[in-house]
């Protein structure tokens, strides 16, 4: 597993710089991400990658190899699960959005389905990005307007797939990203 920053991470094929768009955008809201790998090492390395995103409130790793795992394993309330990311073999094979329940017009608390936010697709040797289809949803979650989500969701995919095309890793990467941070009025860690 490659260890270090969100971008040696893309660099590496773990996950894209759109998958680690959404990620950073969403720890950023406060929503807890999961890391679920039958190897330890690997979800550490990914959620130490992510750490500086979520500051009080880092990523939390599970073993297991499928969303069902993570549910069992972590045995509190699926709503408070937010994003979680499956590892084999040193790549996210999937990213699910564990949703909050909703309350019916009776008043009625109703359980809502996981949603998969990415997935790699082996044939083709890419991810295919599903978050579109809620995204109403996300950005609700973390207290932005539905465009207003979109725009900096692709400002930050932008932002990181540069930096990972121009080699920018390490001390440096984290740096830059202070720096994206800094400049968008978040605090750095």
């Amino acid at each position: 597993m490659v260890q270090g920053t969100i971008v040696d991470l893309i660099r590496a094929g773990t996950l894209d710089a759109e998958l680690a768009a959404l990620v950073w955008l969403l720890a950023e809201g406060a929503i807890p991400v999961h890391v679920a790998s039958t190897e330890p090492l690997d979800g550490v390395a990914v959620a130490g990658a992510l750490a500086p995103f979520s500051p009080g409130n880092e990523p939390v790793t599970v073993g297991g190899g499928a969303l069902e795992d993570v549910l069992e394993a972590t045995r509190i309330d699926p709503a408070t699960l937010g994003v979680v990311l499956i590892l084999r073999q040193d790549r996210v094979v999937a990213a699910h959005y564990v949703r909050p329940p909703l309350r019916d017009a009776g008043g009625h608390i109703r359980p809502q389905n996981p949603a998969v936010l990415a997935t790699w697709d082996d044939t083709l040797a890419t991810f295919e990005h599903f978050a579109w289809g809620i995204t109403p949803d996300l950005a609700q979650r973390v207290g932005r307007h539905a465009g207003d989500f979109e725009i900096e969701h692709g400002r930050r995919r932008e932002y990181l797939d540069g930096l990972a095309s121009a080699g920018v890793t390490g001390h440096a990467a984290i740096a830059a990203i202070d720096g994206y941070r800094l400049a968008a009025g978040h605090p750095v860690s």
